[in-house]
């Protein structure tokens, strides 16, 4: 099992050498920012776990040695009754949620309601796997504009808060799909 915290502060080990909680977490966000944008410049028709994998390694490969790998120890929220996908399944239940979209045509040719509950549905179970050790949310939400756009719809997450979208995700997690519904509802256009 990788030990992938420094200390009891919480901060995960890092090759950018810092310690501080509140100096790591700007340093973070200021990279995981510039590195977005290279990813929304590139053109994408494959919607794989190998995709999802390459997104992690671009956004976090200045900052973590296990960028763009799966993670290696199970993991919750500390406020969760559920954890995420245990380690031993993570491979083949990716497998499942990738080939059921592939399947699915990557959502192409759907009208905008049903992309909407497709979408949250993939959000649901992409969040449920949470394949990293950090990053899950960020790597995500990229994952599906990045799909949204090849099916010809707009994903714009500024149209709902933060909180919003965690508390639509965390009820969706523990099987209450309507709240995330009405998020993609507000987000998803033409």
């Amino acid at each position: 099992m990788a030990d992938y915290l420094i200390d009891d502060d919480g901060v995960l080990k890092n090759k950018l050498g810092i310690t501080d909680p509140n100096d790591f977490k700007e340093a973070e966000q200021e990279i995981v920012t510039n590195k977005t944008a290279e990813i929304l410049n590139e053109a994408q028709q494959t919607f794989d776990l190998d995709y999802l994998l390459h997104i992690h390694r671009v956004l976090f490969e200045d900052i973590y040695d296990f960028a763009g790998n799966i993670r290696t120890v199970d993991i919750a929220k500390p406020d969760a009754s559920t954890p995420f996908c245990y380690v031993q399944f993570l491979e083949a239940e990716s497998r499942r949620v990738f080939d059921k979209l592939a399947n699915r045509s990557y959502l192409i040719n759907l009208d905008i309601k049903d992309f909407i509950k497709e979408i949250v549905i993939l959000a649901v179970q992409l969040n449920a796997l949470h394949p990293f050790r950090e990053g899950n949310g960020r790597v995500i939400r990229l994952f599906l504009i990045m799909l949204t756009n090849y099916a010809g719809y707009l994903l714009d997450y500024s149209q709902v808060s933060a909180d919003e979208l965690i508390n639509a995700d965390k009820r969706a997690f523990e099987s209450d799909d309507k709240l995330l519904l009405l998020v993609y509802g507000k987000a998803v256009t033409r």
